[in-house]
C-alpha cells in the first residue's frame, strides 16, 4: 500500500506543476495597432543613443503645454522600455540654439541641425515625432507619426504611423487588452476608455512596439 502511495506522489507533483504553468500562461497578448516601413539596410546602422526630440503638433492637433508634457512622458517612458536603445529626452531649451528639424517625411532632413544635436549629445539617431489627430473627449481620438533619422546619413530608417479612434471597435479591444494587461489597475480599461493621457499612453506602447 506504501509503496502504491510513493507512485502517485510524482504523478501528483506533475500535475501540479502543469496547472501552476497553466495558470501562469493567462496574460493575453495586446493586439498590434498602426503600421512602420523600414529600410532594407536597417541592420547595417549601429545605433545605440536616440536623442527623442520635442514632440510637434500639426494643424489639427491643438496641444497646451501641459498636454505636450504628458504625451512626451508617456512616449519617452515606452520607447525607453520597448526598445533596445538608450532614449535621451530632448526639450525645446537643448534645441534652442539649433536649427529645426522638419517633422514631416522628406527623406532627408537638414544635415547642419542633424550633426549639431548628433554632436552636442553624443547620439546615433534621431526620433522625430508630430501629433497628427486628438480628440480629448469621448470617442477619444488620437494620432502620431515618428521617424527615427540616422545623425550618420540623415536618411529616414524607421517611419510608423498610427491612429487610434475609441470609436472603433478594434481599438476599444485593443485598449481593454492593454489596460488590463499592462495597467493592472482596477477598472482600468473603462478608465482609458475617457482619460486622454491613458489613451494616449497606450499610443505609446503601441508605436515603440512597431520598432
Amino acid at each position: 500500500m506504501l509503496t502504491h502511495v510513493l507512485r502517485l506522489r510524482p504523478l501528483a507533483l506533475l500535475s501540479l506543476l502543469v496547472m501552476a504553468t497553466i495558470g501562469c500562461q493567462t496574460t493575453i497578448e495586446v493586439p498590434t495597432m498602426g503600421s512602420a516601413q523600414i529600410v532594407s539596410d536597417f541592420e547595417s546602422y549601429t545605433i545605440r543613443r536616440v536623442g527623442f526630440l520635442p514632440f510637434r503638433p500639426l494643424h489639427s492637433a491643438q496641444l497646451g503645454a501641459a498636454d505636450v508634457a504628458s504625451i512626451e512622458t508617456s512616449f519617452h517612458a515606452e520607447f525607453s522600455s520597448g526598445t533596445s536603445y538608450d532614449i535621451v529626452a530632448l526639450s525645446a531649451d537643448d534645441l534652442s540654439e539649433i536649427l529645426p528639424l522638419e517633422p514631416f517625411r522628406r527623406g532627408t532632413y537638414a544635415p547642419e541641425a542633424i550633426l549639431a544635436i548628433r554632436d552636442r549629445y553624443r547620439l546615433d539617431a534621431l526620433l522625430v515625432g508630430s501629433v497628427t489627430a486628438r480628440q480629448v473627449t469621448p470617442p477619444l481620438v488620437f494620432g502620431a507619426q515618428i521617424d527615427l533619422i540616422s545623425c550618420e546619413t540623415g536618411q529616414t530608417l524607421w517611419s510608423a504611423d498610427l491612429l487610434l479612434d475609441s470609436s472603433i471597435a478594434e481599438t476599444r479591444e485593443a485598449l481593454g487588452v492593454w489596460a488590463e494587461e499592462k495597467l493592472g489597475e482596477e477598472h482600468a480599461a473603462r478608465m482609458a476608455m475617457i482619460s486622454p493621457r491613458k489613451f494616449a499612453h497606450f499610443a505609446a506602447y503601441q508605436m515603440a512596439r512597431l520598432l
